[in-house]
C-alpha cells in the first residue's frame, strides 16, 4: 500500500515569476503617467516553469565558481563577494553582457526542459 500524500517527483510543479515594468497608471492627483520618466509604458509578468530545479541550480552555482575564479572577471565590481550581487545571485541589470551570455548557454541546455510563458500589458490601453 502507498502512502496517498506521497507524490511522484513528476507530479510536482516548480515555477519561478517574475515582473517587469511597474503597475503604476496615475500621479497623485489622477493624472496618466505611463510613459512619463521613471514609469513603464508597458507590465510584463513571465513564469518561467523548471523541470529540475536541483540540476540547473547545480549548473548555475558550477558557471558562479568558474566567473569568480576567472583572471578576466577579478575587477568587476558585481563579482565582488563583499558587493553582495553577482557573487551571490545572478541578476541581468547587475551583469555584464559575458556573465549574462553564459548564464543564457546554462538556461538552454535542453537538459533543463525550461519553459517560459510572459503576459505583456499595454498600459496606455488600460487609461484610453
Amino acid at each position: 500500500m502507498t502512502n496517498s500524500s506521497s507524490q511522484d517527483s513528476k507530479d510536482v510543479l516548480y515555477y519561478f515569476v517574475d515582473e517587469a515594468g511597474d503597475p503604476k497608471l496615475f500621479g497623485r492627483r489622477d493624472e496618466v503617467v505611463v510613459g512619463n520618466d521613471g514609469v513603464s509604458k508597458y507590465f510584463m509578468l513571465g513564469k518561467l516553469d523548471v523541470a529540475d530545479p536541483a540540476a540547473l541550480h547545480e549548473d548555475l552555482e558550477a558557471l558562479r565558481v568558474e566567473l569568480l575564479t576567472d583572471p578576466y572577471f577579478k575587477d568587476v565590481p558585481s563579482l565582488q563577494p563583499e558587493r553582495r550581487k553577482t557573487a551571490l545571485a545572478f541578476h541581468a541589470k547587475n551583469d555584464l553582457p559575458e556573465v549574462r551570455r553564459a548564464v543564457y548557454k546554462v538556461l538552454l541546455k535542453p537538459a533543463h526542459e525550461l519553459e517560459f510563458s510572459v503576459v505583456i500589458r499595454d498600459k496606455m490601453e488600460l487609461v484610453a
